[in-house]
């Protein structure tokens, strides 16, 4: 009777782990943050799943080291699907053009007011949720989180347990390092080896000007310099 009721309690245990585990790795979190640029100031959400998700009832959660946690509205999203390979673009300068392009004030609630951790603060982290419940990890599709040299901010933080807890970050004390030299995250080729793959520092490339951009900047700087030397 003993090992019967082991057997049982083990059975019950093994259970509710495994339906755990199957929430907090969804299909949902085949959305993901693909790229953000800092320039155009847009982040892209992308389906890498095989099947069409809606995103009804999703919300942003950004904070930086020198705002709270903003939330956009709850039903900001609604009516928005992404197909299988299609990405949604969400413009934080609210200058967006395109089908498949939103302005960040058209999502309602709030968002901090850049993408370009050197302009907040220095740190910035944002995550996007399936619904509300922003401490439930089984709640999180997707977060990413960087800040100026790379250094670990408290003060910006308090997702980032969210989502190691939800296994979308391997380490919350690890941050994506950018400077004033750079232009965005693009996360790298193949990143999605399954649903709630876990994403750290490695998983994103910081994308700079190109040459010919810093060559036009370096001649133009040479030019000016040369001016006020002849004056």
């Amino acid at each position: 009777m003993r090992t019967n009721s082991v057997f049982l309690a083990l059975s019950i245990a093994i259970f509710f782990s495994v339906s755990a585990s199957a929430q907090i790795a969804g299909t949902d979190r085949d959305v993901q943050i693909r790229s953000i640029d800092f320039i155009s100031q847009t982040l892209e959400l992308h389906n890498f799943g095989t099947s069409t998700r809606t995103l009804d009832g999703w919300r942003f959660c950004s904070h930086d080291e020198l705002s709270g946690f903003r939330y956009t509205g709850s039903t900001g999203l609604n009516g928005q699907s992404l197909d299988s390979g299609d990405s949604l673009f969400i413009d934080w300068d609210n200058n967006g053009t395109g089908a498949n392009t939103l302005d960040v004030s058209s999502l309602g609630g709030n968002a901090i007011d850049d993408l370009f951790a050197a302009a907040t603060g220095e740190a910035v982290q944002i995550g996007i949720y399936i619904q509300g419940g922003f401490g439930n990890a089984a709640n999180l599709a997707d977060h990413v989180q960087y800040s100026f040299d790379g250094i670990d901010v408290d003060g910006a933080d308090n997702r980032g347990t969210v989502a190691e807890t939800a296994e979308l970050w391997t380490d919350q004390n690890d941050w994506i390092s950018v400077n004033d030299g750079s232009t965005g995250l693009v996360l790298n080729a193949d990143p999605f080896p399954g649903a709630g793959a876990s994403h750290g520092v490695g998983s994103y490339s910081v994308s700079v000007p190109e040459p010919s951009t810093i060559a036009f900047l370096c001649l133009g700087l040479m030019g000016s310099t040369l001016t006020r030397r002849r004056k």
